[in-house]
Parts: C-alpha cells; structure tokens; sequence
C-alpha cells in the first residue's frame, strides 16, 4: 500500500506563524482588511480540570491593550502545555484542541493555534475563524506556569505490546556470536490511541519476569547485555542501507529519535481504576540522535523528556498458526492461510465463532496476524471477558495476483469467490473446532478485502452475522458493482470505516450516502488517518469487539 502524507498545508501554515511572528501585516490591505487582530499581552490561569481518560483542560483567559478578551480550553495528555497544533473544537475532549470565545460571546467555529515554547516563553499565533464567519488573528508571548496534579490511574487509550527475546551477543559486523546468560530482552512496543507507533523501549533484565518485575530504572548503553540497561538505537544513513536498530521514540514530526548510551528510562506500575495493570515510561534529560551521515558523523535530535502515561500492555496469549496449506481443486493448487487460536484451544472441546479476515492488494495471509496485531488484541478482549474467536485469513493473493475476492476479475480465469465458498469454508469448519451457523460467522477486511467483506456479506448474508469494512475499495472495474447488489432486509450487522486522509475516502463516502438513501442500516466510522497500516491496526481491536458483540 502506498503512503500518502498530506504535509503543504502544515508546512504553510507553520511558514505563516513564523512570518507573523516576525513581520506585521497591519498595514497590509485588501482581503486582510476584514480580519480581526489580538495581540494579548496578560494572561489569567485558572485550576486545570479533568476531562477524560488521561485529558486535561488547561484553562487560560487572555488580554490585550485595549481590554478585548478571549477564554481558552487547551486539551492537554499533560499537566503542562505542549508545543504543536491545536485544532479547534467546541468541546475539549481530546489532547491536541481547544475551545475559545472571545469577550463578547463570540465563539471560535474553526481554525488551529500555533504553539512553540523557547527559553520557558510561550508563543501563540492562531488564524481562527468565529460562528459567524469572522476571521480572527490572534496572538500571544509570554511566560505560563501550569500546576501539576495528579493523574488518576485510567487506561490513556495508549497500547504497548511486550515481546520477549534471547540477548544476542554480536561482533563489531553485528554478527550474532553467542547468547547472554541469565538475562532476555523485553521489548515495549508502544502505539498511540489511533495504532500508530511512537516508541520502541528494549530493556534488558533476567529471565522469566512477568511484566509488573519489569518496573524500574533502565540505563541506556550500546551494548547493553545486562539486566536493568536498555538497548541504545542508531539509523544508518541511506547510501548504507538505511537500516535501524535499537530503542527510539517517535518525535511530533513522526521521525524516529534513538536513544544514546546514557540516557535514563523509568518503567512503572499501578493499578488501573477498572483493576488492570498500566504502565508509563518517562525520562528527561535524554541524549537521542536521528541518524548516522555518511561522513560517520551523527546528527542530533532534539528530545529531552518522554513521559507516555497509563498504557494498557497487550499480551499475546493465543496460539498462531501461520502459513498452512491447503490443495484447492477449484483453483488447481496450494493454497496459504493463516489462523489464530485462543489461548487453551488444544486443551479441550469447545467450539467456537469464526471471523474470517481478508488482505488487501499487493498483501498476504500473514498481513493480520503480523501488523493487524490480531494476537494481542484478541487475547486481550477474551481476557476482559469478549468472546473467545477464531481468526482465519485466507491469502487473497494467490500467486501474487490481486483477485478481489471474485470470481475472474478481469477476466483472470481465478474463481476465487467458488474457492472460498465451495471449498475454503468448509475446509475451516471441518478442520477446526467452528461453530458453523451464521450467528457465529463474521467477515471483515481492509481495502481490497474491505470491498471483499462487503461482496461477501450481500452475496451470502445468510452466511454472516457480521461486516467490518475498512478503508474499502466500493467500486472495482472487472469486479461485480456493489452498489447493485444491496438488499434492505435481513443483512448482518454492517460497519464501514475509513481515513478521511485516504485516497479511497470519497468514493467510500459516497457509497455511505448511496446506502443510508437506499435504508440499509449500517455504522459509519471516519476519523484522521490514511491508507496504511497505522489507520488498519486501530481497526483491528474495534473488528474484534464488533464480532464479539455480534456473536453473543
């Protein structure tokens, strides 16, 4: 799948904080002259307040010379205030907001505030836009002092996925020549609440601790080998290969910073208020580096703090099986699928529900499992007491090529569909312990299958309970026209979800529209993301709850 940043009109808008910060534009006229202008030079701080689930609403009243005013909610994850983009919302509910009305009840509708902090002073340079339709420029310098409170102990929405390795002993090549004795390697991979990853922590301790031991102090070094040091990180420059290595923590600008020997990471514990174990990793003062140059020489990042707070930890508990084999007569050869297993399958006679999980273009059977992150996920929602599922995902690639999950799509000669339906399916049911009846049975993809979970769902919907469709392909020239194929009654339950960043997101759009006109109840998701992986794995755990929900 191809990435696709959208990043001019931050650049621009960025560029044009700068430029006011740096020039006036008073004396410009023209399309200008109908913009309002504050500069605020005194500020009032009140108590900050708890919003949410790891939110504060830092509370900041602001002045100007002339005595106009503005009241301002700033959604924070901290106590403190933190460089970057707020966007402007009319209730405070998420970090990286906030909510304004200037002094004559005039709230602010749109727009993003700038804030930069140098030299323990505060800069502030929003373009906003109030209910009305006015155009606001607004203004502030100075110093802010925020009081820190504490944070109540509730899941942030932040997961971290804890994998466990032998210490490899390696030459100056990086040649592996011998394992550490006594000690393994606890690797956090941390995502942040919409599944994009921000950090990598690999600590070091002895063998067979659960993951409450691990909490304590880890002291970064370069070739860390012992117990209580974590693995320093280094990204080599492209001519080289580009490749990485280590423990790293991704900046606002999505760039990896890597620890540098020295640096100091604290891992802690509490309870949850809901009874789970969360985690936090803070540090200051920390050394990072964005990557070696050719010349050998190493540029420097500009991290100094880290503090990600409260995360859930995500185990994987059930059983993989990947890469299985099946000979298909429909389409004349071996074919791969992959299944996940809950935890104690091989241990007894339950049965149990299925949810079958399709690949998008150019992927493979592994794709779910691998980056979906289907493990941990489903082991954490059997875990708080979800259905326990098993989770097929049959490669919709065969030989590479892109089948839509159809039958000859473009005129192919593969009939896929025939394959999954006369032969796969009941290879599943006969081979694994399978509720097979349709209030057990869900099916659910992204993009190529986010439109295959759709065909298959109004092709048998006797079959499925469930639809999940991520980032769907809704219109397939040389694939069967979906929007022909749409009875009202007795469909299963129908969700489709999708980036509003995505290249697929106005036809997918549209699709919505066309259903909600034709009566075909279904859910409708969309929120920030593109067509990658990022977007899908935030997916995942909402496809699981959604199955789960649809199978009791």
């Amino acid at each position: 799948m191809k990435n696709i940043r959208f990043i001019l009109t931050a650049l621009l808008a960025s560029l044009f904080a700068v430029a006011c910060e740096e020039q006036p534009i008073d004396d410009l006229r023209g399309v200008f002259d109908d913009i309002e202008r504050y500069d605020f030079t005194a500020v009032e701080q009140l108590p900050t307040e708890k919003v949410g689930k790891g939110i504060k609403a830092l509370i900041i009243h602001f002045k100007d010379a002339e005595g106009n005013t503005m009241k301002m909610r700033i959604g924070s994850a901290e106590w403190t205030l933190k460089a970057g983009t707020y966007a402007a919302v009319g209730s405070v509910t998420a970090d990286k907001t906030f909510a304004a009305e200037l002094g004559d009840a005039r709230k602010i509708a749109s727009g993003n505030l700038n804030i930069n902090f140098m030299n323990d002073i505060y800069l502030f340079s929003g373009l906003l836009k109030t209910e009305d339709g006015t155009e606001i420029q607004c203004n502030y310098r100075g110093a802010l002092t925020f009081e820190v409170g504490v944070d109540d102990p509730e899941a942030s929405g932040y997961t971290a996925i804890l994998s466990v390795s032998p210490v490899y002993i390696t030459d100056q090549s990086g040649n592996v020549t011998g394992i550490a004795p006594g000690v393994s390697k606890y690797a956090f991979s941390i995502s942040d609440p919409n599944g994009a990853n921000i950090a990598l922590f690999e600590t070091i301790n002895a063998e067979n601790l659960d993951a409450a031991a691990l909490a304590g102090e880890y002291t970064v070094k370069d070739n860390a080998l012992e117990a209580w040091s974590m693995a320093s990180g280094l990204q080599m420059p492209q001519e080289w290969g580009g490749w990485s290595w280590g423990s790293y923590i991704v900046n606002a600008e999505g760039g990896k910073e890597f620890l540098s020997a020295g640096s100091k990471i604290t891992v802690s514990a509490v309870d949850g208020i809901e009874g789970n174990k969360l985690y936090s990793f803070t540090g200051s003062g920390l050394s990072t580096s964005l990557t070696m140059n050719a010349d050998g020489s190493i540029t420097p990042g500009t991290l100094k703090e880290i503090g990600i707070k409260f995360v859930t930890l995500l185990q994987s508990t059930g059983i993989e099986l990947r890469d299985q084999q099946l000979t298909s007569t429909v389409l004349g050869k071996e074919t791969r699928y992959s299944v996940y297993l809950p935890k104690g399958y091989f241990e007894g006679t339950k049965t149990y529900p299925v949810l079958y999980l399709l690949n998008g273009a150019d992927g493979n059977h592994n794709d779910w499992l691998q980056q979906g992150m289907v493990n941990p996920y489903a082991s954490t929602l059997a875990a708080e007491g979800g259905a326990e599922m098993i989770v097929v995902c049959p490669n919709g690639c065969p030989d590479g090529q892109n089948v839509f999950y159809c039958d000859n799509f473009q005129g192919n000669g593969v009939n896929y569909m025939t394959y999954f339906f006369d032969e796969f399916i009941p290879f599943i049911e006969s081979t694994y312990r399978v509720k097979a009846d349709r209030a057990s049975r869900a099916v659910a993809g992204l993009s190529m299958g986010g439109y295959g979970a759709l065909y298959y769902g109004f092709l048998h919907q006797e079959m499925f309970c469930c639809v999940y469709a991520c980032s769907p392909a809704t219109y397939v020239e040389g694939a069967p026209n979906l929007y022909t194929m749409q009875p009202t009654a007795d469909l299963p339950e129908l969700t489709l979800e999708i980036g509003r960043q995505d290249f697929l997101y106005q036809s997918a759009k549209a699709y919505h529209d066309g259903m909600t006109s034709a009566g075909i109840a279904h859910a409708w998701i969309e929120r920030d993301g593109t067509h990658d992986w990022a977007f899908w794995t935030a997916c995942t755990p909402k496809i699981l709850r959604k199955a789960s929900e649809s199978f009791r």
